[in-house]
């Protein structure tokens, strides 16, 4: 209900305790004036009575006497008359309460006059809506209406109060005004706060005069808005015109009118055009103009949304953008369609496309399906401003999952698009089948036999991949598309300490188009006769592998063990290429002889700085397998070769390091226990105690890849590096000193040939490092750093958790589905990128940085050097700095930036954005907005589209 209409009805309804002349008119001209007089001097002589003396007209109040019983004052919840208290529980009824020091009632001229003293305010209240005020409150039935005195407050039962020197209502025309009335409204998540005189309110629509707003919450605002006039429709659109903006005293800006909505929630409407000013008034002759965002925004129902929105880019394309989302949480279903439009000025036309879906079904199956998809890759590395969008693919999955009483089944499918080449890649169906385990026999631990509690376990897995490629006008072996399908299946049973395991796999590898004069002649084919589209045909590989085993776990000493193992195996191979095996050709079965060994090596040393102990762990593993000689027939060896059938003698040998130290506990660093206290801890027998804790955390960690040696086939050759099967080592550290420490090292151990019997050259040990990843975080809050604090005697703890995420917040995320950088729309919200906030201090920083090389052995290919980087600061309690960036060492220049400057102005933002792609797009924007109303701002923005120009053209 308006505060109009309820003023009307809270002094109507009242009417009997006030007499209005209009509800007993006619009885009292019936009367005679002596009948009248008689019985009002009466009920004067009465009230005269002491207290008691009629025990139907002097009721003593029960409430009162409750609160003398129970020593409670007049002020408790429950005082008051009790009349009032019963009143207040009746249904079906509206009750209206006055509270005043005085009150005056004229009944000839039927004015009321409720007065306030002494910090007490008059006070009316009636279904939630209260009007007070310091002064009084007056009501002339004869006018109909109500005037407020000495600072009056209108509080309805839900919105804001409003303040005011005066308050005037007319319960007759239902409209009413205030001079200097005050009030406040949420909006977008601020408290904006009103001042102006009041000439008009209504039921539907309120105007004000000479008013003022702003959302800065300081007793002197920083900045606000004045303006002649102000129209707020049905409490859901304000409207003013004209507009000024000042910081301080000082006019900043004019505007001829502003339209915002002031509903709560999501509304439809019209979504705000994004533009810069040069857009509107170009600064150069080379400036091109965008106005994006321009469309309408539909809130379908509480669950759905959608939006269309026109960006026009000149001299380039106009493209629509349409998007709908919805989420309905009972049936945990969510999900996102984005699409965009293009029409380029060629007259050309394009297409990009993002979704992203998720059910659960029911608490057993999910579904899920993320999509994206453009219909030239050209387009996006022509015209995106964003940095990894030209870098990374385009990526699209899709899967659904179910749990049965049996097993669990997966299905999905995967598809992956590369800008660099346009190869796209398909990973369609994807299929795994794992079978729950079962156990046989069962039997409690102490009662079981060897033959009890027997378990078995299976799956099977399927997957097919395929390889699309640009192709070129004459065929490459390199470029072909090709075909690989997968497929498998596994069988475990366990004993005891005893495995049975068996395999099948079966792989397929096709190239698809090879045309007939290459099967036939191969790389001396006649190029003339190798033109893609020339007479082709699709040539198959298939392998089909087989294995079973046994295994027997046997621990020795804490945690060594040793697992004897006895195998044999099979392969059978088929080619559409091979005179000899064009159908499937069986390898000779393997048997082969085996144990593995593993343990863990322990060395305890004195701790140092803030550590009590560092502990070096060191795990070995040493695995042999023997198989014997097997008399393959010609066929055999022709196609599998010496190596595949000959005996094997090979020992594989791995080790992992870690280095860990315990941390000395600090006060307060404690963990509670359900032992007995002990004496001096303060407590008493059978009452937890806290006994204290100590962190343990990873120094250093070293991984280092398995080498595996064959002795046969060193001694069939005559050289000791033959043996070798291992031709590559890897190693990877890690460390929790660094966050996000990872450092992978992987080096060419040999050159020359294989070392069989005829390479050229011979294999020589000559360790190359071919490729090196370098990634690790650093910032103000590491450990490695609170560790020179603990060294220095300063503060060692953990920051906090909501510290560490907001360090984590990735500033650089697009900002919307209708985004200027993307090309392909992103589902990302509504919400603005990550601002600038002045709630932390000033110091904080955090840098990631990663390093990768590649380099091969040999001058025939180049290698490549890459620094990718990314730094985020506070310098002040309102700067914020992040830089990312990627710099490609060989070339001596950088790929790409992504730079952000944030100011925090109180209530307002300044952003100094600068974006550069790795395809020589760059854009260079400068936005102040306002933080409680995004769409008040003024920006410039200089973008300039760079792909495939000559150097130096703008």
């Amino acid at each position: 209900m308006s505060w109009a209409r309820w003023l009307r009805a809270c002094l109507l309804v009242t009417g009997l305790a006030w007499m209005p002349a209009s509800m007993h008119a006619q009885e009292t001209e019936a009367q005679s004036v002596d009948s009248t007089e008689l019985r009002i001097r009466e009920r004067l002589r009465r009230l005269a009575r002491p207290p008691g003396y009629d025990s139907i007209l002097f009721l003593q109040d029960s409430v009162a006497e409750e609160d003398a019983r129970l020593n409670r004052t007049s002020g408790s919840a429950t005082a008051g008359d009790s009349t009032l208290a019963a009143l207040r529980t009746l249904r079906g009824f509206a009750l209206t309460e006055y509270n005043a020091t005085e009150a005056q009632f004229d009944a000839g001229s039927r004015v009321l006059v409720l007065h306030g003293a002494d910090g007490a305010r008059a006070r009316i209240l009636r279904e939630g809506n209260e009007i007070t005020a310091d002064s009084s409150i007056t009501f002339d039935d004869a006018t109909g209406r109500v005037r407020a005195v000495g600072a009056p407050t209108f509080t309805p039962e839900t919105g804001d109060p409003v303040d005011a020197d005066q308050l005037i209502f007319d319960l007759g025309e239902e409209r009413g005004s205030a001079t200097v009335a005050k009030t406040s409204y949420q909006q977008g998540g601020a408290n904006w706060n009103v001042t102006g005189d009041m000439p008009f309110a209504a039921v539907d629509s309120t105007f004000m005069s000479h008013a003022r707003f702003t959302s800065c919450d300081r007793d002197d605002p920083h900045y606000h808005f004045e303006t002649d006039e102000i129209k707020i429709v049905g409490g859901s659109l304000l409207v003013a015109r004209p507009v000024r903006m000042y910081f301080a005293d000082v006019p900043v800006f004019w505007l001829p009118f502003i339209a915002q909505s002031i509903n709560q929630g999501r509304t439809s409407g019209l979504l705000t055009p994004r533009f810069s000013v040069n857009d509107i008034v170009r600064t150069s002759g080379g400036h091109r103009r965008r106005v994006s965002n321009i469309g309408f925004y539909w809130a379908m129902s509480d669950y759905s949304d959608a939006i269309m929105a026109v960006d026009w880019f000149s001299d380039n394309f106009v493209a629509l953008t349409s998007s709908m989302r919805y989420r309905f949480n009972t049936l945990f279903l969510n999900g996102s369609v984005n699409l965009r439009r293009y029409w380029r000025s060629t007259g050309a036309t394009e297409l990009a496309l993002n979704t992203s879906h998720s059910w659960e079904i029911d608490e057993r199956t999910q579904l899920r399906l993320s999509g994206n998809y453009t219909s030239s890759a050209d387009f996006v590395r022509q015209n995106s401003f964003n940095p990894r969008e030209v870098t990374q693919s385009i990526d699209s999955e899709g899967g659904i999952s179910r749990r049965f009483g049996f097993g669990s089944l997966s299905v999905g499918l995967t598809r992956r698009q590369y800008l660099s080449n346009d190869r796209v890649e398909w990973t369609l169906p994807s299929a795994n089948l794992s079978l729950s385990t079962i156990t046989l026999l069962r039997a409690p631990p102490n009662r079981a036999r060897f033959y009890n509690n027997v378990t078995w376990s299976g799956g099977a897995t399927l997957t097919r991949r395929t390889l699309d490629r640009v192709q070129p006008d004459t065929f490459q072996v390199s470029q072909t598309d090709t075909e690989r399908q997968n497929a498998g299946v596994r069988s475990n049973v366990s004993v005891g300490n005893i495995t049975f395991s068996q395999s099948v796999d079966l792989s397929e590898s096709t190239t698809l188009g090879v045309p007939e004069a290459w099967i036939l002649l191969g790389d001396s084919a006649n190029p003339t006769e190798l033109i893609t589209g020339a007479p082709a045909r699709s040539i198959t590989d298939q392998n089909l592998t087989w294995r079973t085993s046994v295994d027997y776990q046997q621990q020795l000493i804490g945690s060594t063990t040793i697992t004897p193992r006895l195998s044999m195996s099979g392969a059978m191979f088929q080619s559409d290429t091979s005179q000899l095996a064009p159908a499937f050709v069986s390898a000779p079965s393997r048997v082969s002889f085996g144990a593995a060994l593993k343990t863990d090596i322990y060395g305890f040393f004195p701790g140092f700085g803030g550590f009590e102990a560092i502990r070096h762990k060191v795990s070995p593993s040493v695995q042999y397998e023997w198989s014997p000689e097997k008399a393959p027939t010609d066929l055999q060896r022709n196609v599998f070769g010496s190596r595949a059938i000959q005996p094997r003698s090979v020992v594989t040998f791995t080790v992992n390091q870690t280095w860990e130290a315990k941390r000395a506990p600090q006060d307060g660093d404690t963990a509670t226990t359900v032992a007995e206290a002990a004496p001096t801890s303060g407590g008493q027998p059978g009452e937890p105690s806290r006994v204290q804790s100590a962190q343990t955390v990873s120094l250093l960690a070293l991984r280092t890849s398995a080498i595996r040696y064959d002795f046969i086939e060193a001694d069939s050759v005559g050289s000791f590096l033959a043996g070798f099967e291992t031709t590559r080592l890897s190693n990877q550290i890690s460390s929790d000193f660094l966050r996000g420490l990872s450092v992978s090292l992987e080096h060419d151990l040999f050159d020359g040939g294989t070392g069989a019997p005829g390479s050229s050259p011979p294999r020589t040990f000559s360790p190359h490092l071919s490729s090196a990843n370098f990634n690790f975080s650093l910032g103000s809050s590491s450990s490695i750093f609170r560790w020179l604090r603990g060294l220095a005697g300063g503060d060692v703890s953990e920051p906090a958790e909501e510290e560490v995420e907001d360090a984590e917040l990735d500033v650089f995320d697009v900002t919307g589905t209708t985004d200027e950088a993307n090309i392909i729309p992103t589902d990302a919200g509504s919400a603005p990128a990550p601002q600038s906030s002045s709630s932390g201090g000033r110091g904080g920083w955090n840098a990631n940085i990663g390093y990768s090389l590649q380099r091969p052995r040999g001058q025939d290919r180049p290698a490549s050097q890459m620094i990718t980087g990314t730094v985020t600061m506070r310098p002040t309690a309102s700067w914020n700095v992040s830089w990312r960036t990627a710099y490609d060492v060989d070339r001596g220049s950088f790929n790409d930036h992504t730079i952000r400057l944030s100011r925090d102005i109180h209530r307002w933002t300044a952003n100094f954005d600068f974006l550069q792609t790795a395809t020589g797009n760059w854009t260079f924007r400068f936005e102040v907005s306002l933080t409680d109303n995004r769409d008040l701002k003024f920006d410039y923005e200089q973008r300039n589209l760079d792909y495939g120009r000559p150097s130096g053209r703008r």
